[in-house]
């Protein structure tokens, strides 16, 4: 069985540019003394991070993007629906478990997950 492994990067993406595109952004980085490769990195990090500052999305988290403490709930909640009348869960113990990640900081301080994903995608360039 293969185990999935969310950050081993194996994927590439591209766009198409005209020449003169590619030029100028090439002579962007040098201004700016990075390589183009590194700052790919820096430009899509801070635009996902800028292009959802004030605009709303949420996405269905994969199995692995659960945290401990709602993998915890999750069986919580699993025994007291399969064991208790619905009108009695939120007694015993039963507390919603959200299926998808929001790009808002949460009460606890912790960052949203787009800006936690531009911050990772950041900081590819300077490895």
């Amino acid at each position: 069985m293969l185990t999935y492994h969310p950050f081993i990067m194996t994927k590439t993406l591209s766009i198409q540019l005209s020449d003169k595109h590619y030029s100028l952004l090439t002579r962007i980085a040098a201004a700016d003394h990075r390589r183009l490769s590194d700052f790919n990195y820096l430009i899509y990090g801070n635009g996902l991070d800028m292009f959802f500052c004030e605009k709303s999305v949420h996405v269905k988290k994969e199995a692995y993007e659960y945290t401990k403490e709602e993998k915890k709930q999750q069986a919580i909640n699993k025994k007291v629906m399969s064991t208790t009348p619905r009108k009695d869960w939120d007694e015993k113990g039963w507390e919603h478990v959200s299926d998808y990640m929001y790009n808002y900081d949460k009460e606890d301080g912790e960052k949203d997950f787009v800006t936690k994903l531009a911050n990772e995608i950041e900081e590819l360039a300077y490895k």
